[in-house]
């Protein structure tokens, strides 16, 4: 047989086999190399629609676009540790700097081009707080006993230092253990800034479909989700922000929302509310388990009062997909809203939980590696649920003494 009719079909088979080869080299760098620079696409839990381009409105309703699933993502739980979510207001991204730019709307975003009130941001020194296991109180109100004894356990075994807040929302009582203990807020920040836009819209100084500009100044290296490839200066409305901020805890979102509130507003809508977001001179914003309880308090008023307003932010809380903590310690995890947070050794949640006798829930932790604080997290849930659900009887808040449990 001649060679010219041979060398086709062995070059055809040398050609399959080339390609075999390069492919599972690739997938062998793959395996050992993972691919940089995605982490925030293709790690965000949900994403909803497509932003405003300039000069085009978007209704309310578009805010209702079914939620995507992550690349990357196993089963129902975002584990908070594949993302590491990037502190609320982290540092601009290196190689990202410049002004802000120009809102061709021409409106209320456009005229707040301040200093971004993230922008510049340091996680605040820890130093220890001692002691790490405080004694326990001599007195605590008798629904709250079971609670405490569960949280004094777990934080003495606990390896880090952790803050409970939990309130009986039908009667105001409350068990506080470490309630001052500054944290930093990770992404239970998103809760306050959404607040504060409610109350914004409330007063008519925004809308929903008021559109805010991306900037250079707005951008995460973690935690971007479609804002990785969005174009600054794109725009995109409030309730389209609101929705990422929330449902995948989008940390661009909560940026954009921020530097629209200003550092000013931010400040003067969360002490109005009783738990002020404080800025340091390193920049960084330190908050406590008692600051946090007052936001959820707030929100829990605004649902009793103003309940139309209170379901624009329910609504978004409801695709939220990540179940964990707080929710995965709630026998009755569909009653659960909560807002989780996770960075560099802060591992947070907390929650209203919609029961027939309501409460909230607060869990501030640092320093437990973060398998051990969500299972800390976790059993706290289940005694505050313990504690609400199966009450002593008798007078409520009646006090009686405390040991220390064995």
């Amino acid at each position: 047989m001649e060679w010219g009719k041979l060398a086709r079909p062995v070059l055809v088979v040398l050609g399959v086999l080339a390609l075999g080869l390069a492919g599972a080299l690739a997938g062998v760098h793959l395996l050992f190399h993972p691919a940089e620079g995605s982490v925030g696409a293709a790690q965000v839990s949900a994403e909803v629609e497509v932003p405003v381009t300039a000069g085009h409105g978007e209704s309310a309703e578009s805010g209702e676009a079914a939620a995507e699933p992550s690349a990357g993502q196993g089963g129902d739980r975002w584990d908070p540790g594949d993302a590491r979510e990037a502190a609320d207001g982290a540092a601009d991204a290196p190689g990202q700097p410049g002004p802000d730019a120009a809102d061709p709307s021409g409106g209320w975003a456009g005229a707040m081009q301040a200093t971004h009130p993230l922008a510049g941001y340091q996680p605040m020194p820890v130093e220890p707080v001692e002691p790490r296991l405080p004694a326990p109180p001599a007195f605590v109100p008798a629904e709250w006993r079971g609670l405490h004894e569960a949280v004094y356990a777990i934080a003495s075994q606990f390896t880090g230092r952790l803050s409970v807040v939990a309130v009986d929302l039908t009667t105001g009582s409350r068990y506080e253990f470490r309630p001052r203990d500054p944290y930093l807020p990770a992404s239970t920040f998103k809760l306050p800034v959404a607040l504060c836009v409610l109350e914004a819209i409330d007063r008519g100084e925004l809308t929903w479909d008021t559109p805010i500009t991306y900037t250079e100044a707005d951008w995460e290296p973690v935690g971007a989700g479609r804002f990785a490839d969005a174009p600054f200066g794109s725009q995109w409305t409030v309730r389209n922000l609101v929705d990422r901020s929330i449902i995948s805890s989008n940390n661009v979102a909560v940026k954009m929302l921020a530097r629209t509130l200003t550092w000013d507003g931010l400040l003067k809508c969360t002490t109005e509310i009783g738990g002020p977001v404080t800025r340091t001179e390193e920049g960084s914003t330190p908050v406590t388990a008692r600051d946090e309880a007052a936001w959820w308090l707030h929100f829990w008023r605004m649902s009793q009062e103003r309940p139309e307003l209170a379901e624009e932010l329910l609504r978004p809380f409801r695709r939220v997909d990540y179940h964990g903590r707080i929710e995965a310690g709630t026998p009755r995890p569909e009653l659960v809203t909560h807002k989780f947070g996770s960075y560099a050794g802060y591992e947070h949640d907390g929650a209203i939980v919609w029961a027939e006798r309501p409460y909230l829930l607060v869990v501030l932790t640092f320093g437990g590696v973060e398998y051990e604080a969500d299972t800390a997290i976790q059993r706290i849930a289940a005694a505050a649920w313990d504690a609400m659900m199966n009450r002593p009887e008798g007078p409520e808040g009646v006090d009686h003494e405390m040991s220390s449990p064995d």
